[in-house]
């Protein structure tokens, strides 16, 4: 069975239609960063691109849609590059796409209807095979080249580069007319190639997300991120216990400082990853600093710090953790000073909570949320005084 140009479109354009759903769904409801929405643009791009086809084939009057489709068509490549970009933590220089989309459109429309079908394909072919390239190369180096969904994606991503430069290359020099060119670099050719790009897409994109992420079960975002000093969940929950059943033994006091950094998931979705990532290691580097010499330090979850320590003799534990909050509130995260990190601590002994690991946690966890609790208080009852 031989399958025509217009039955290959509509597959192409239901698969389109299908995985952008998919991957925009699954963007908005777990993975809402930066990364995410550019990747999402890249999508919905993608299903703009197939109604405009449809517009500018239903009728020669509409001759004008090819122009938003062809533009689309490169801005949708040039976004997935822009996304792998920013899932490295690099400028995603995101006007580049746009520009790009931009004159690939007006190459289509100037023309007027007498352009035809293919009015403006030259300049289509070269940009996506320019921006697929791009993110081909961008997906094997830094924080993508390690994950192998990367790799794989950069794979098909050659093989599309390297197809639509073939068909740039033979629109000059063979023209549209040519058997040749339209075997081997017609529409149905292209579609297939299409929808390659799109099904190994989604599955790869999606999976480079929940490596980022590291949302498997019992596990948040930020659990697999190294930080220097300061122990995992598991073993720091394994050297407290010794700690604990120590002190239990000589009868020692030790005090559990919980510090939770407000707002991560806000941090993520407004200034990308790599934002929340690093304020966890300015937030880690302070509490390692401040931390008393003889402190156990580690990791609840993602947010939350935990500082195992002997009752000081020369301090209180309540000035050691306003000197960590302070510190890291007056400490930039980034070069350009966008935002300061906001932190809730928590604090609990084993004279008031006992020497059970979860039931200092939990003490420790529930003095973090009535603070949390009282901060949001205070702040609801200054915005009601300074509003008209």
């Amino acid at each position: 069975m031989t399958l025509d140009a217009g039955t290959l479109f509509a597959i192409g354009g239901l698969v389109t239609i299908m995985c952008g759903m998919f991957f925009l769904m699954e963007t908005l409801l777990r993975r809402n960063d930066v990364v995410g929405r550019l990747w999402s643009v890249f999508y919905i791009s993608g299903i703009f691109v197939v109604f405009a086809y449809i517009v500018a084939a239903v009728d020669p009057a509409t001759w004008w849609a090819y122009g938003p489709a062809n533009g689309g068509f490169a801005l949708a490549i040039g976004m997935l590059w822009s996304g792998a970009r920013a899932a490295n933590g690099v400028r995603a220089l995101v006007p580049v796409p746009l520009a790009a989309g931009v004159l690939v459109g007006l190459a289509t429309v100037l023309p007027g209807p007498g352009g035809g079908y293919w009015a403006g394909s030259f300049e289509m072919f070269v940009a996506v095979a320019v921006f697929a390239a791009l993110c081909a190369f961008e997906t094997t180096r830094l924080t993508l080249g390690q994950v192998l969904s990367a790799r794989i994606l950069s794979v098909i991503l050659i093989a599309f580069a390297l197809f639509y430069a073939g068909r740039a290359l033979g629109f000059v020099t063979l023209g549209t007319a040519d058997p040749i060119f339209l075997t081997f670099f017609g529409t149905e050719a292209s579609t297939l190639f299409e929808i390659a790009l799109i099904v190994v897409g989604t599955i790869t994109l999606s999976t480079i997300q929940a490596e980022r992420f590291g949302r498997t079960i019992g596990r948040e975002p930020g659990d697999g991120l190294h930080l220097d000093g300061v122990l995992g969940p598991r073993a720091f929950r394994e050297l407290a216990e010794s700690w604990l059943l120590r002190s239990l033994r000589e009868r020692a006091t030790l005090v559990l400082l919980v510090v939770e950094i407000a707002d991560l998931d806000e941090i993520n979705v407004a200034f990308g990853r790599a934002a929340g990532d690093h304020a966890l290691r300015v937030t880690s580097r302070i509490v390692t600093t401040t931390a008393p010499s003889a402190t156990l330090v580690g990791r609840l979850s993602a947010r939350r710090f935990a500082l195992l320590m002997p009752l000081p003799t020369n301090d209180s534990v309540e000035a050691i953790a306003a000197r960590i909050g302070d510190a890291v509130l007056n400490t930039p995260v980034d070069d350009r000073d966008r935002f300061r990190v906001t932190t809730f601590r928590g604090i609990t002994s084993t004279r008031t909570a006992g020497s059970r690991f979860d039931d200092l946690v939990r003490a420790a966890t529930d003095a973090v949320a009535i603070e949390a609790a009282e901060a949001k208080a205070r702040a609801n009852e200054i915005d009601a005084k300074n509003a008209p």
